[in-house]
């Protein structure tokens, strides 16, 4: 029986403390459901929300080419020629009017400081241009070529559109197929002349669509007289690293018989990873030995209808891009060569529905020409001379996009849009991705081709909407799927192809299939008025002769230069991680300040406890020798003075819960 009330309240104690943990268990499998319901959300509920993103985002970049192509048809008016005069920001020479030191939760410039401190400078109510330092051979960087200026010109009619239109956080841009860039917002570059729009994956994805493509690269040793072998490995960098992810490439090498150098099973998917790893590879590119053209293209074939067949290919057109300095010394004769190349394009199209076009560059000024350039135009190709010191190789390969590009314009692919594999972008650091649409005038046939334009996104505003970072094969499918959701189709008259021939090489390119007057309306004309095209079109060049930090860096809350602000301090991880959704957050806080209030509550109720129990005394019953176990004391081995109680074991309950409860108490071995 109970003895007294103190006792009894020892029990209810007991009672509370159990109901205590009970609750904190139920609190914690609460905070658990709202830790996983972002990531059940991310992976089922906001897929759509990430759909949504990427429609939206080719939905941008369609109305900027929309706007572009309307502004260009006031490219040669004398007001907009007049208005261009001193009235654009170059990407190092001149000073931004409205430059903001920008928050370090947007971006932190490594180069300037760690972003608590010293930050960049950005123009959110300006855009600049970039120019190839090769192609501003004017006076105080300007460019002299007409073109070039026409493109800056009518460009810069684009910007109260680019100003209005660009999304925080994100990038608008278009690169001409002339070589100038414009993109908002503005800001320095670090390295000046630099940066030329036509070697971006992005600029090549839109201009060409997805490709099969494989090079054929000449390494016999003629190849070593003059500057030919330097020419041959970077005019195949440069068509390497402009690929997208949704292309798929392989690399020939041949002397006295081919070899397969990259894509030895097919061709490979032209990833980051593959790109650079091939560009290695062809900087060690030696030359010795023979040259057999017959091998060259046959093992190139080859590696074509292996990829199709494996269906690993991306089901669209096929380019082969052949370097060489132009002699046969092994294999088959160039009629034989010819023969066969015919056969095995004409076997792609019957077979596989492929179409296939040869280009064919004579690498040299004393190279021998008369075979590549029969080769390309007995196949439908395209034949163009690289001299020696050419400097701008990405002009010299421009048939290659060029010929893709005009196709692009028409046949019912008006709204083509390309996706590249997520990259680092060029200024900034961050990773990210771009949406792009090539740009023409639509007025002429076939459309002429004028430059791509561009919309950035950031993978974190992907990741941030998905509510976790996917795996990188998993965004590069989703990109691989959307570039190649059409296929473009080339459809180009002997005209036509005769012009671009003229575009790419000149008169000695063209193959004499038509007259220059049956093809003189597809070359692009110059404005009638070119004595109204400015000789200068900078605004200022304040910032001539100073480095990147003086022009660029700021300390934070100073929206103007700051030469003091080096980078001494990046503790700062520019890479940002995807965003930790708010649910995940409330779950985490609102968990251990539960389990905080519950251990604090029950410290203060087991210490109210223990010093009402060591008031209780064991009740004995007379007829019994039965020990009460609720009451049941233990002298501590440790303290005879303290007293510890023995808790009843958790099953069965204590009466009045549980009739079958009973109070014969098991003693265990001391």
């Amino acid at each position: 029986m109970w003895a007294s009330q103190s006792c009894s309240t020892t029990f209810d104690a007991y009672l509370r403390v159990d109901f205590c943990c009970r609750m904190l268990i139920t609190l914690f499998l609460f905070s658990y459901v709202v830790l996983k319901a972002p990531v059940e959300s991310a992976t089922v509920g906001d897929e759509p929300d990430a759909e949504s993103i990427l429609r939206r985002m080719e939905g941008k970049v369609l109305d900027f080419r929309n706007h572009i192509e309307r502004v260009y048809r006031s490219r040669c008016d004398t007001e907009a020629l007049t208005e261009c005069a001193n009235n654009n920001f170059d990407e190092c020479l001149s000073a931004y009017p409205n430059s903001q030191c920008i928050d370090a939760s947007e971006f932190i410039d490594s180069t300037c400081g760690n972003g608590k401190n010293c930050n960049v400078l950005r123009d959110k109510t300006q855009t600049t241009v970039r120019i190839p330092a090769k192609l501003s051979d004017g006076s105080m960087g300007n460019p002299t070529d007409p073109q070039v200026i026409e493109s800056v010109c009518y460009s810069r009619l684009a910007e109260p559109y680019m100003i209005d239109n660009v999304m925080d956080g994100h990038q608008m841009y278009f690169g001409s197929s002339t070589g100038a860039f414009r993109i908002i917002p503005a800001r320095h570059s670090e390295t000046c002349g630099d940066f030329d729009p036509r070697r971006r994956p992005w600029f090549v994805a839109a201009s060409s669509g997805p490709k099969d493509v494989v090079l054929i690269i000449d390494i016999s040793g003629s190849m070593n007289e003059g500057r030919r072998m330097h020419l041959a490995k970077e005019a195949a960098i440069t068509v390497v690293g402009t690929l997208s992810v949704a292309d798929r490439f392989a690399i020939i090498t041949f002397s006295d018989e081919a070899v397969h150098t990259v894509g030895e099973g097919g061709m490979i998917r032209a990833t980051n990873e593959n790109k650079n790893h091939t560009i290695d590879l062809l900087r060690n590119l030696t030359a010795k030995g023979g040259t057999n053209f017959y091998d060259a293209f046959a093992k190139a074939f080859d590696a074509i209808e292996q990829t199709i067949q494996a269906e690993f290919t991306t089901g669209c057109n096929v380019a082969l891009l052949f370097m060489t300095d132009g002699t046969i010394s092994a294999g088959g004769l160039e009629d034989e060569v010819i023969t066969m190349v015919n056969q095995r394009i004409g076997n792609l199209s019957m077979t596989f529905n492929r179409t296939t076009t040869i280009f064919t560059y004579s690498l040299g000024q004393d190279a021998d020409y008369r075979v590549t350039k029969r080769l390309a135009c007995e196949t439908n190709g395209i034949w163009t001379p690289v001299d020696d010191f050419a400097d701008d190789l990405v002009t010299a390969m421009s048939s290659y996009y060029t010929l893709y590009a005009s196709g692009l314009g028409q046949g019912g692919n008006e709204d083509w849009v390309a996706w590249v594999e997520p990259y680092q972008f060029y200024t900034g650091g961050k990773n990210g991705t771009s949406a792009s649409a090539p740009v023409y005038d639509r007025y002429v046939t076939p459309p002429l081709f004028l430059g791509v334009a561009t919309v950035d996104m950031s993978m974190d505003d992907y990741y941030q909407a998905l509510g976790v970072e996917e795996s990188s094969s998993s965004i590069l499918d989703k990109f691989v799927y959307r570039s190649r959701a059409r296929c473009p189709k080339i459809q180009l008259s002997q005209c036509e192809l005769e012009a671009l021939r003229f575009i790419g090489g000149g008169e000695s390119s063209i193959c004499g299939v038509c007259n220059k007057t049956e093809y003189a309306e597809i070359i692009p004309e110059k404005c009638p008025n070119q004595n109204d095209l400015p000789s200068n079109v900078w605004n200022n060049t304040e910032m001539q002769g100073k480095s990147y930090p003086e022009r660029a860096c700021c300390e934070v809350g100073k929206d103007v230069p700051s030469s003091t602000c080096a980078a001494t301090d990046v503790s700062t991880n520019n890479d940002k991680t995807p965003g930790v959704p708010t649910n995940l957050v409330i779950g985490i806080v609102f968990g251990v300040i539960a389990a905080i209030v519950l251990i604090y509550l029950l410290g203060i109720r087991a210490r109210k406890h223990t010093r009402e129990h060591r008031s209780c005394d064991v009740i004995i019953d007379k007829e019994s020798t039965r020990v009460d176990p609720m009451m049941h004391r233990m002298s501590s081995s440790i303290n005879e003075s303290v007293s510890v109680i023995a808790l009843p074991e958790m099953s069965p309950s204590a009466p009045p819960f549980n009739p079958a409860f009973s109070t014969e108490l098991k003693v265990e071995n001391a």
